[in-house]
């Protein structure tokens, strides 16, 4: 073999051996534990404004979601979602109280409830653009 060749077949070695170990490693039920369960992951966040001043939003947790869930009444689901998620920036100190209900439920809807809900599907994970997409499709499936 030329050395030419011989330093073409060691880059590929290298290059293999490199791709190799960036491939993910098998973790026993232990490490699993240990990293999944040993610290709660931190939740994303946005800084939005609404009615001029920022607000955060924190993504939910599981039980947050499960609890929104069982709430049956699309309007007070709504409104428990923005007390829940809702933060004074850079505090764990949430801005709303159960008590603020009926004055949230009559905040005019325009841009600045929808550029909250935009960032709570963001948070959430949904994809408003698909939701609204299926709703067009089929809008009594679902």
């Amino acid at each position: 073999m030329t050395k030419k060749a011989e330093a073409v077949v060691d880059e590929a070695i290298e290059h293999t051996d490199a791709l190799l170990s960036d491939a993910p490693v098998a973790l026993t039920r232990d490490e699993l534990r240990k990293a999944l369960l040993g610290t709660a992951p931190k939740p994303e966040s946005k800084i939005i404004m609404m009615f001029g001043v920022e607000l955060e939003l924190r993504q939910p947790n599981l039980g947050a979601i499960m609890r929104a869930r069982e709430e049956t009444d699309q309007a007070t689901r709504a409104v428990d979602m923005i007390i829940e998620y809702a933060y004074v920036p850079g505090t764990d100190d949430h801005v709303f109280e159960l008590t603020d209900r009926d004055t949230i439920k009559n905040w005019p809807f325009g841009q600045d409830l929808t550029r909250l809900n935009t960032a709570i599907a963001e948070l959430t994970g949904v994809d408003v653009e698909a939701a609204v997409e299926d709703l067009r499709d089929d809008p009594l499936e679902g």
